[in-house]
């Protein structure tokens, strides 16, 4: 069977068939090329040239060798059963149509036959469970022998409709394909092909735990389907049992050369229900889907990336994906969407969990703005362009690192040299627990422009490719959590980066630029040429680098989950564009006063993302960075219309900001220690009460650098007026004055007059 483009190789015979009747395998591949895939014709693939035009259902015509041309190529190649042999049920009609190809069904059956653990969620109506019985139909009329397939669905209702389903998919193939005979069961709970020796077993769930895992014991096949997980009671306690029962059937199919595979087939379900926060789970737990496994060299190649992207657990990274595909992916309008759902009568969060692929919460408090986080669903896209690193056996780099971009692919080179970013990290251990999320964030805009998740791989190399996405794009400065493994990156980061040229001062967050006011002489230390600072700089401050989240105050969780989530939401919400960002967002919770992720669930991309807008909106001395902050979030308009309390906190701030300012003009302008230290003081305490992340409130730091530096050339003698604040519109000094607006200081007469008058 050809399922990677060096496939082709081992059928020489093998054809493209570009002239086929179904016309939606031709368009796929068409899609995929667009999608920049290579590896974008095996759907196309036919084993015998031959069979090109030939109509398996022209009975008149086909001679027994042709029939056994077509059986024989179905078996060798799928590809052909679902292209011409398949047919799909047309509503209000008997005579059934050509089964039409989807990025849904193809990678439903592209994942099978690599015997891939696939989790497919879709909208409802969108043909998801056809496409799994047209596969069973195909195994158990073509492919397999002496086999069960077990399928474990919601209830009676939906058994019975699976079994009538799969029956009359296999009454619509070409006779000769359709093995059942008159002594073959076709009842309520499964279906057999005796002269295949395949039995094909439809259960329901068991209200009782002990029942539901001896269900789960007795399911000792290596085909295994699960319908609608979310919804089937004990699912948590039957699906580990049946997937343990496999175990020794899958051996003896790879052993034999036989197909076998697990499949998950669902809409979305409720987060906070034990059964369907436990499909959740294993939701999480999976790598993302994305099209550019296709281009896999092979499926050791393959297998090794779907592994580096899953969670896993216990130690174990999982062969395990999740695809979700909504109506515009899987070629529906709108316009079929919202018919439907007036059609079926579905509202609120059940049309939520069918018609657009939400886990809902029930009735968890939400810690923010409900409108608000409506924008931020209705941001995300697929990603515009998913990138596997390749390897770089000279800098010890290995390949496979998926990240998604939210940009094209050729405005990823242009828009990274021209703009400046921000790249928040929450890491880990990468050992199947938690992943390490990379965020990273437009200064400007405050969109997100890529994203990844990363896990089951070897740190050292990791560090190493994350140093090279820092030496390539210089205009990012990163943010990395320094808690976990966080601090054996950094110090990596630390080593690696001046080996390239790269100063870790300037492309890390680190607390010596960030309290350059508090801590003064730590920050004079490293305000110089690299070659003049001392040479064991970069150690000596080591554990300054990296966001210490704190137990309370400003760099507390807390912090993060209130004040700047809020704004980073207000500001960014119909732009935060990565799916996982989003559902991990979404899925805070507010426990009694504090925010937090659900019991067993992550927020590593969360923590990416407000790291990110942390360091725009509450970092200081941004200028040391090459971040100028007038220029933060300059381009990012409000997600939604302040209401009224929030514009009066919004004049509060601005009243806030114009007595920083007035502040900081006569701190630079102050030449007694005494004073300034007051005014100093006054200032930091000012700052800490500034809430807003508008652009003009990140300026602050800005002011003070520039009043700061001005005081410093005032006293090595130069012009003071050239550096005065820009806030600043009259040259007093000009004009003879004295005392605050003069660059002559004060007399003791004029402090008094100034301070008790």
């Amino acid at each position: 069977m050809i399922l990677f483009e060096e496939d082709w190789s081992r059928y020489p015979n093998a054809i493209a068939d570009l002239q086929t009747k179904n016309q939606s395998f031709v368009r796929m591949a068409m899609v995929y090329r667009e999608m920049g895939i290579s590896n974008h014709m095996f759907m196309l693939a036919l084993h015998n040239p031959a069979l090109q035009g030939v109509d398996p259902f022209d009975y008149e015509n086909l001679t027994l060798e042709m029939q056994g041309m077509i059986a024989m190529e179905c078996k060798e190649n799928p590809w052909y059963f679902f292209r011409e042999c398949g047919r799909a049920p047309v509503q209000g009609s008997h005579i059934p149509a050509m089964v039409e190809a989807n990025r849904g069904n193809l990678c439903l059956w592209w994942c099978f036959f690599n015997h891939i653990f696939i989790i497919l969620i879709q909208i409802r109506q969108t043909g998801k469970s056809f496409s799994t019985d047209l596969l069973w139909a195909l195994c158990l009329n073509v492919l397999c022998e002496h086999t069960t397939i077990n399928l474990m669905t919601k209830d009676d209702t939906l058994r019975k409709e699976n079994i009538d389903r799969l029956k009359n998919i296999m009454l619509d193939l070409p006779r000769y394909l359709d093995l059942r005979g008159r002594d073959d069961s076709n009842n309520t709970e499964g279906i057999t092909v005796n002269r295949r020796d395949n039995k094909y077993k439809a259960h329901v769930p068991q209200m009782q735990e002990k029942r539901a895992y001896n269900m789960g014991r007795g399911m000792t096949s290596p085909i295994f389907q699960i319908d609608e997980g979310p919804f089937q009671p004990n699912i948590r306690v039957a699906l580990p049992a049946a997937l343990a029962a496999t175990t020794a059937a899958v051996t003896s199919a790879i052993e034999n050369n036989t197909p076998y595979g697990t499949v998950m087939t669902t809409t979305a379900g409720k987060i906070n229900d034990s059964d369907g926060g436990y499909v959740y789970g294993l939701v999480e737990e999976s790598a993302t889907w994305t099209e550019r496994f296709l281009d896999c060299q092979n499926r050791e190649e393959l297998e090794r990336y779907v592994r580096g992207a899953s969670r896993g657990a216990d130690g174990q990274s999982y062969y395990q994906v999740c695809a979700t595909f909504n109506h515009i992916q899987l070629g529906k309008s709108d316009k079929w969407l919202y018919e439907t759902m007036q059609r079926v009568k579905v509202k609120g969060e059940d049309a939520d969990r069918d018609f657009f692929n939400r886990w809902t919460a029930g009735s968890k408090a939400m810690p923010f703005d409900v409108e608000l986080a409506e924008i931020a669903r209705k941001s995300v896209i697929e990603p515009l362009y998913t990138d596997i690193s390749k390897s770089d056996p000279a800098n010890g780099v290995p390949g496979g690192y998926l990240t998604r971009w939210y940009i094209p692919e050729y405005q990823i080179e242009r828009r990274m040299q021209s703009g400046k970013f921000i790249m928040g990290m929450d890491t880990s251990n990468a050992s199947s627990g938690d992943d390490i999320s990379l965020v990273l964030v437009d200064v400007e805009t405050g969109e997100t422009i890529a994203a990844g998740t990363y896990n089951n791989t070897n740190l050292t190399p990791f560090f190493r490719w994350v140093a090279s996405i820092l030496v390539t794009y210089k205009n990012i400065t990163a943010i990395i959590e320094n808690r976990s493994t966080g601090s054996a990156l950094l110090d990596a980061l630390i080593w690696i980066l001046p080996q390239h040229g790269e100063d870790p001062f300037k492309r890390l967050f680190n607390r010596v630029v960030n309290d350059h006011m508090e801590y003064p002489e730590r920050f004079r230390e490293i305000n110089l040429h690299v070659g003049r600072r001392p040479h064991d700089i970069n150690v000596k401050y080591r554990k300054h680098f990296g966001f210490a989240t704190s137990a309370s105050g400003l760099t507390s969780r807390d912090s993060l989950y209130s004040e700047t989530l809020r704004n980073a939401l207000q500001k960014a919400a119909g732009k935060m564009r990565d799916a996982k960002i989003v559902d991990q967002t979404l899925s805070l919770e507010d426990r009694d006063g504090r925010i937090d992720h659900p019991k067993g669930k992550h927020d590593d991309m969360v923590i990416g993302w407000l790291l990110c807008h942390w360091l725009m909106t509450k970092g200081t001395n941004l200028a040391f960075y090459g971040i100028d902050s007038r220029m933060v979030l300059q381009k990012a308009a409000l997600a939604k219309p302040l209401t009224p309390s929030e514009q009066y906190q919004k004049q509060q701030q601005t009243k806030l900001r114009q007595e920083i300012e007035a502040l900081v003009t006569r701190l630079g302008r102050e030449s007694d220690e005494y004073l300034c230290a007051r005014l100093e003081h006054t200032l930091k305490s000012l700052s800490r009460q500034v809430v807003e992340t508008e652009a003009d409130t990140a300026s602050i730091d800005e002011l003070i650098r520039q009043t700061r530096e001005a005081r410093k050339q005032r006293k090595r003698g130069a012009g003071f007026q050239k550096n005065v604040s820009v806030y600043q519109e009259l040259n007093y000094a000009s004009q003879g004055h004295s005392g605050e607006f003069s660059d002559r200081p004060m007399s003791a007469n004029d402090i008094y007059r100034k301070r008790y008058a």
